[in-house]
């Protein structure tokens, strides 16, 4: 009985990747990148831990860390696209630091050139710089067309696939809604509500699927108040 015992106290619950990345999905962000931490105290060099604290932190908006954290993708794996992309995500959020961002995510583009998301994000970052008042018109006019140029490849490259899954769907939805094309930003958002239910359930980021009824929901409002209007 007493080795019974003995034996119950030295078992220790080690959290493996699969495990923590089932709770981010969850929704539990926090939760999850407070193990993650942990996890990589034990092992700071595994790059599938270290990208699903970038994904925690992206969406937790601590931009500092991301940066840090995007920074360690990048000297694990030069090679890999997505540590240049989060630090283009950290780097957009810093007033005055847009340029660098667009330098990352034309860096990703160039290792994974049809990745939809970042196309997206080189694109927000180009219409932000676009609609900054205090930038020259010549320059903004080509901020406008790179915008322009982005915008369309990522329509182009999704509506040309056959069964788009919920991310490629919402990414598509959020374009068009940067276009200010409200019908069809609508019509994506509801076919990527109905693309995450059809889903198997271990692929299911909930944390995506509240992206989605967030948008879908300040789009349906947004075309209320035009039809109003």
């Amino acid at each position: 009985m007493c080795k019974e015992v003995k034996a119950k106290k030295t078992v220790v619950k080690i959290d493996t990747y699969e495990s923590l990345k089932a709770l981010y999905y969850s929704g539990k962000v926090k939760p999850s990148l407070n193990k993650i931490i942990v996890a990589l105290e034990k092992d700071s060099e595994n790059l599938e831990l270290v990208l699903l604290a970038c994904q925690c932190l992206e969406r937790a908006k601590d931009i500092d860390k991301l940066s840090l954290y995007a920074d360690v993708v990048v000297r694990l794996d030069p090679k890999i696209a997505i540590g240049y992309y989060y630090k283009g995500v950290a780097l957009k959020q810093t007033k005055g630091k847009e340029q660098e961002a667009l330098k990352n995510f034309n860096e990703a583009l160039i290792l994974d050139p049809n990745n939809t998301i970042y196309l997206k994000s080189k694109a927000s970052t180009h219409f932000s710089l676009y609609t900054d008042y205090h930038l020259p018109l010549k320059f903004a006019e080509k901020h406008r067309v790179k915008t322009e140029e982005s915008l369309l490849k990522v329509i182009e490259l999704i509506e040309q696939k056959e069964n788009p899954d919920y991310i490629e769907l919402l990414t598509i939805a959020d374009v068009f809604t940067l276009m200010s094309k409200g019908i069809r930003a609508k019509k994506y958002y509801l076919k990527a509500v109905n693309a995450y239910k059809a889903t198997d359930e271990s692929k299911q980021d909930k944390n995506i699927y509240k992206d989605i009824t967030k948008a879908q929901n300040a789009c349906i409002k947004l075309l209320d108040k035009i039809i109003e209007d």
